[in-house]
């Protein structure tokens, strides 16, 4: 069974709190319409012991005082979880297309030729396609009430990430590899006439990039992967020892390996992963410092996560003050204020 792929799924079902089934059983907290049972706490303090022991380095006393730090914050992480989807309920807010896209960019991704194949390996390694179904809306919603509420009013220049760039260029320090675009359309499970409409739309990017249109607006327009609302831009891919980029295909490989910077392929056709394909080569890299083109996707994410964290805070705690939150004896919520407020009180400023 490929690790890779346990890795992936262990990452997405247990970075939030996944709701079973209600029992009956003891009542942690109610949250305005909603409850949360003494067994769902249960069953997140247990997946927080299970990835810190899976994904983390610590041992012993160590591990121990993580999963005891971790474990504190549980039923703060549940609360939380049903502000936001209430939250995101109220605003008419969806997410299943983001569901069905980032699930076909896990089999594309890990090479299997079916969702059906996926979600089997799924069950061999003890995962739930539901469970991780959830975890990926959740995601979702989170990041569009967050934008909405938070993050938008958030601003981060160029000159900003420039001096984080020449203060931390050391951080920035990685082997060879390449940065990718990528426009994707599936046609798996489609009737001639839909795949013809797929190779239509795929034709009109290509037609798009050669009239000198931007990768990243295609990229938004037409693609399907989850990526194209990052215009396209793939994770940092390292060169491997063998000389491999780790791309899906050997295909893609040789595609890769063949462009110079800037450039992109004409439509590829996986017919095993039922894609169509335009990959362009945005950076490569010999080894070393990464260059800021580079970088600065990653420096903004980390910065936003600084400056968003605290105002995400707030805006939770205002949630709280807003709506109805009652936590029972023998449970505390960490997210709770630490005196009594009015909803005003909490309001976020505007940036």
């Amino acid at each position: 069974m490929k690790r890779f792929v346990a890795a992936a799924i262990l990452t997405t079902v247990l970075s939030v709190p996944a709701f079973p089934q209600k029992v009956i059983s003891q009542i942690a907290a109610k949250v305005n319409k909603d409850i949360i049972l003494a067994s769902e706490v249960k069953r997140a303090e247990d997946d927080v012991r299970a990835e810190l022991t899976e994904t983390s380095k610590l041992k012993g006393a160590q591990l121990l005082q993580a999963i005891e730090a971790r474990s504190k914050d549980v039923l703060r992480d549940l609360i939380d979880k049903n502000l936001i989807l209430q939250q995101a309920s109220d605003m008419g807010l969806t997410a299943e297309i983001d569901v069905l896209k980032q699930i076909e960019q896990m089999r594309v991704q890990y090479n299997f030729k079916t969702v059906e194949d996926l979600e089997a390996a799924m069950v061999k390694q003890g995962a739930s396609m539901e469970d991780v179904k959830d975890s990926i809306r959740y995601k979702n919603l989170r990041s569009q009430v967050i934008q909405r509420e938070v993050t938008r009013n958030i601003v981060i220049t160029t000159e900003e990430m420039r001096r984080y760039y020449d203060a931390h260029k050391q951080d920035f320090n990685r082997p060879p590899g390449v940065s990718i675009g990528m426009i994707l359309v599936s046609t798996e499970d489609l009737s001639p006439s839909e795949i013809e409409a797929r190779q239509k739309t795929m034709a009109e990017a290509l037609a798009a990039l050669k009239r000198g249109e931007d990768f990243a607006d295609v990229a938004h327009k037409y693609s399907e992967d989850p990526s194209s609302q990052d215009g396209g831009v793939l994770p940092f891919f390292e060169r491997g020892s063998d000389g491999t980029y780790g791309l899906a295909t050997p295909e893609l490989e040789q595609a890769i390996g063949k462009l110079t910077k800037g450039k992109y392929t004409d439509i590829l056709s996986n017919s095993e992963n039922h894609t169509l394909i335009i990959l362009k080569l945005l950076e490569k890299h010999d080894g070393g410092i990464l260059p800021f083109e580079i970088a600065e996707t990653e420096i903004f994410n980390g910065l936003m996560d600084d400056r968003a964290e605290p105002k995400v805070r707030g805006y939770l705690t205002k949630l709280r003050a807003e709506g109805f939150v009652e936590v029972y004896p023998g449970f505390t919520d960490t997210g709770a204020a630490t005196k009594p407020v009015k909803a005003s009180e909490t309001s976020l400023p505007k940036d």
